[in-house]
């Protein structure tokens, strides 16, 4: 009887031996799923370095299925399904038989999935970061490293017509605005997406590695290599670095390069094994400043673009208003709108007058040029005109500009007047205004008034 009593214990030390090893080797048995919980434990590659699972996102019950760096406190997300939807909780992630991987939300729903999948073996999460399913003939069918999100990994390539996509915003994993292909013609790309059709627009960033008399010497493949060195390859089997030599950093470090949602494509690296508090370092991005790239787009329309510490901020000028608070690089709304009607126009200017900034532009959105003109008879002539929304001064050159203005900057070494047309009755500006004539996100910065008077009235009104 006692042997006979020792029987479910050995099964089960075996059982869970067994369970073990499938979450320490990388391998995930077909008919095994994951649920999003708080708790729930993700399928490991077998060093533990990678995880497959289910990360909380913008809120207790807002989950992402991802991959992530496990042994990095912040848990840096480097793939998630296209479009980033996020599921609640009690969703869950299953490898099915024939069908891959598929993700529902918990009515059972099907939300994502990795497509039709005939003589599925087994799943597994790479020390790479890539996750394959593999084959009965042991050949990878599918792998998330072939459906990037917006990284790259060391190991990595890219083929001609390969993309990937921008997140919305740091914490927000929706579609975003920006994208890098590797194009047919050989090149390398960043571009931005119209806001409706989802088409691409204007190259922002070209690798210039296309040649159109001889296609051999055009690129081929963009290559990530597991020493951390990106570069293009062209047919002709040349290399046109884009990471550095030497610019790498020795010993033990996790590489990556992503299409930040603020349009820059940045290599990072950090430690395998830090003695202290550490964070991702970069090695090199493009554009060098997107807010004087043309075409870049870098924020919405009627918005503003200043480069401090090699990053990106956007603001909406005086007299503007962000379209959505929670995009504060997207589209700006105006106060007021210049119009042409039988009483909106501006009787000997009782109606309508100027903000005026400083080292503000917006170069692309012009429809006269006068030179040369003095500052008053630009003033006077914008003013009077109904079209007119916004001039610029510099240089004893005026530029008349229409709604809305794209591709906004602010650069103090342009020395340029920016005149913003208001309504009297309404006032030149409102709360949440700074210095350079751009309103702020005020969860990054301090709210700086314009007067003492609007600020009281604001703070009254809070």
């Amino acid at each position: 009887m006692a042997l006979v009593s020792l029987r479910p214990i050995i099964f089960l030390t075996i059982l869970l031996h067994f369970v073990a090893s499938q979450q320490t080797n990388g391998s995930v048995s077909v008919g095994a799923s994951l649920s999003a919980t708080p708790d729930a434990k993700p399928w490991l590659s077998s060093s533990g370095e990678f995880a497959f699972g289910f990360q909380q996102v913008q809120g207790k019950d807002n989950f992402l299925l991802s991959i992530w760096y496990e042994k990095i406190p912040e848990k840096t997300i480097i793939w998630y399904p296209e479009g980033g939807p996020t599921v609640s909780t009690g969703s869950k992630v299953g490898l099915v038989d024939r069908r891959g991987l598929v993700l529902c939300d918990p009515q059972g729903k099907e939300i994502w999935s990795s497509g039709s999948i005939s003589d599925l073996a087994y799943g597994y999460m790479n020390d790479t970061g890539n996750f394959m399913i593999v084959g009965s003939n042991s050949r990878n069918i599918w792998e998330s490293f072939d459906h990037p999100a917006d990284t790259i990994l060391p190991t990595q390539v890219m083929a001609r017509g390969g993309v990937t996509n921008s997140k919305m915003g740091k914490t927000n994993f929706a579609g975003g605005r920006f994208q890098l292909r590797m194009l047919q013609d050989g090149n390398l790309v960043l571009n931005t997406l119209d806001t409706f059709s989802g088409s691409p627009a204007n190259a922002y960033y070209t690798s210039g590695t296309r040649d159109s008399s001889n296609s051999t010497n055009s690129g081929f493949q963009l290559v990530f290599d597991a020493t951390g060195y990106m570069y293009i390859l062209r047919r002709n089997g040349e290399r046109v670095g884009l990471t550095t030599r030497g610019s790498l950093p020795s010993g033990d470090y996790y590489h990556r390069a992503t299409l930040d949602f603020d349009g820059v494509f940045t290599q990072y690296y950090y430690p395998k094994n830090p003695t202290e508090a550490t964070s991702w370092k970069i090695i090199w991005f493009v554009p060098e400043n997107i807010c004087a790239t043309k075409d870049s787009k870098a924020c919405g329309l009627n918005n503003v673009c200043s480069f401090d510490d090699n990053r990106r901020n956007c603001g909406c000028p005086l007299g503007f208003s962000l379209l959505d608070p929670n995009i504060p690089y997207g589209d700006c709304k105006p106060d007021f709108t210049p119009s042409c009607d039988e009483g909106e126009s501006n009787h000997g200017g009782d109606v309508l007058d100027f903000i005026e900034l400083t080292n503000i532009d917006w170069p692309s959105s012009n429809y006269v040029h006068m030179n040369p003109i003095n500052e008053q008879t630009c003033r006077t002539s914008s003013l009077n005109d109904c079209f007119c929304a916004v001039a610029i001064y510099r240089d004893s050159q005026c530029w008349k500009k229409q709604l809305p203005l794209a591709n906004g900057k602010k650069d103090p070494s342009q020395n340029v007047k920016a005149f913003l047309k208001y309504k009297k009755i309404d006032g030149p500006s409102g709360p949440g205004e700074n210095k350079s004539g751009t309103r702020e996100n005020t969860s990054r910065r301090t709210l700086i008034s314009v007067g003492s008077a609007l600020l009281s009235a604001f703070l009254l009104g809070m």
